[in-house]
């Protein structure tokens, strides 16, 4: 009981004295006065009372966050901007026969840049805009894909105008990059159309199950998208496409698509001209491989193009093909038809799936399960990457009437290794077997190996 009392006699002497402190005036601050920094009758100010200087740094705060956000709605004013590149280098290696020497002369082998781009793109609102050139094709530089495009036009969805790919063929209409062998097949490449001048409108219907685009373009731009002359020389082209089968829950991995495509168009100076080489070429360098059909000019003033296309997608597997037919009003021969088809098939061992973009109704990127390279690390060998392999046959025939263009088959084994999303090597094998214009069939054979980089 005493040591109780005497603890709280202690805390209420404790208490006292603080209380007396608190009510006393505080000694004078004597300034510590540095003789060598302080002049003589000078003396220094009080340091600054710290949370004053709290205040202080928290309205510069305050006032740079302002600036960044008024800088944040300044941005969101302005077109946005992406980059994009690809580069493609490629090794040809080529033998022949006697009889395909006799058509068409020597094979060259050789290495070349197939393709080299780089361009950005972007929006604005509704607003879109690309413009690519290619340093590798023969107008170094040529334009590419260079249009203003305008968003959610009502009944219309997308229009656009410049220079870009008319809307005909699956494989056509699809990003090179996105395509499984080398090159493109023999109807699409050059008998459908590839980029011109043009407007554009195309939308999706039925819940994307369904695309549809339509297009007026001039007849036969050239590398920079120009074509000018007293002439009409331009084209209608149209394409539709529906999903009959989409698995929803696998997104895509099994699906079937179905498309018709037809384009109506004038000639270019009264005549036409289709000349096509196997399914292999060599950049834009000369000697290249040639011609091994070729129908010559033939006077004619309007020809027509009627195409249709489908894609099985099997999880792993998947089946392709597309035919086109060319009626043609020729001037001294009458109508014409030449034909053209290919079928194709895939499996990837890796098992991954073909890609598929509903919105346009084409080929989409490929992404590996698990990446040989990634990003994340310094490391190779990280997983398998994808490994697809793949086989097609080809056929056009420009024999009909009195117009004796050729024939020609190409038979394509390819082998493609996609490291990422962005990487892919490929390996092909073709066998092209040639009837001419004049002379017995002969036959070719090609060797081509590719590495692709593209973002």
């Amino acid at each position: 009981m005493p040591d109780r009392r005497r603890s709280c006699l202690c805390l209420l002497a404790l208490l006292a004295c603080a209380l007396s402190a608190r009510t006393q005036e505080p000694p004078p601050l004597v300034p510590l006065v540095l003789p060598a920094l302080v002049a003589e009758g000078e003396v220094p100010a009080p340091p600054a009372d710290p949370l004053t200087e709290l205040m202080k740094r928290v309205t510069n705060l305050e006032s740079e966050l302002k600036k960044s956000k008024q800088k944040a709605v300044d941005a969101g004013k302005k077109p946005t901007i992406n980059w994009m590149m690809q580069i493609q280098a490629d090794s040809v290696w080529s033998n022949q026969d006697e009889a395909n020497r006799a058509a068409v002369g020597s094979l060259p082998d050789g290495s070349a840049i197939r393709r080299a781009r780089f361009g950005m793109f972007g929006d604005y609102g509704p607003l879109e805009y690309r413009i690519a050139m290619d340093f590798a094709l023969a107008g170094r530089p040529s334009f590419i894909d260079v249009f203003i495009g305008l968003n959610d036009v009502p009944g219309l969805g997308r229009v656009r105008v410049g220079h870009f790919f008319e809307p005909f063929s699956l494989e056509q209409y699809s990003q090179n990059r996105f395509v499984t062998f080398l090159e493109r097949s023999l109807p699409t490449e050059p008998i459908a159309p590839g980029r011109n001048f043009g407007l554009m409108a195309n939308n999706t219907f039925a819940d994307e199950s369904g695309t549809w685009a339509i297009g007026v373009f001039r007849t036969d731009s050239d590398s920079f998208g120009e074509d000018a002359g007293n002439d009409f020389r331009s084209a209608v082209t149209g394409r539709a496409t529906y999903l009959a089968w989409y698995d929803e829950a696998t997104a895509g991995r099994d699906l079937l698509h179905l498309g018709v495509a037809y384009s109506a168009r004038a000639t270019k100076n009264d005549q036409v001209r289709f000349a096509v080489r196997p399914e292999v070429r060599l950049g834009a360098t000369e000697p290249n491989i040639p011609n091994f059909v070729d129908t010559g000019r033939i006077p004619a003033t309007f020809y027509q193009l009627v195409g249709i296309e489908s894609l099985l997608v099997r999880g792993p597997f998947s089946a392709q093909s597309e035919y086109v037919l060319v009626p043609l009003d020729t001037k001294s021969s009458g109508a014409v038809y030449f034909q053209s088809w290919y079928i194709m098939g895939s499996v990837f061992l890796t098992g991954e799936n073909r890609a598929y973009r509903r919105s346009t109704g084409t080929l989409e990127r490929i992404l590996p399960r698990r990446d040989f390279i990634r990003p994340d690390t310094r490391s190779i060998g990280c997983g398998p990457g994808a490994w697809e392999l793949a086989v097609r046959i080809s056929h056009l025939d420009l024999n009909n009437g009195d117009i004796r263009g050729g024939r020609l088959t190409d038979l394509t084994v390819g082998l493609n290794w996609y490291l990422n999303p962005y990487t892919r090597l490929t390996a092909n094998y073709i066998r092209a077997f040639q009837t001419p214009r004049t002379g017995p069939e002969g036959t070719a054979d090609f060797y081509g190996i590719r590495v692709n980089f593209d973002f």
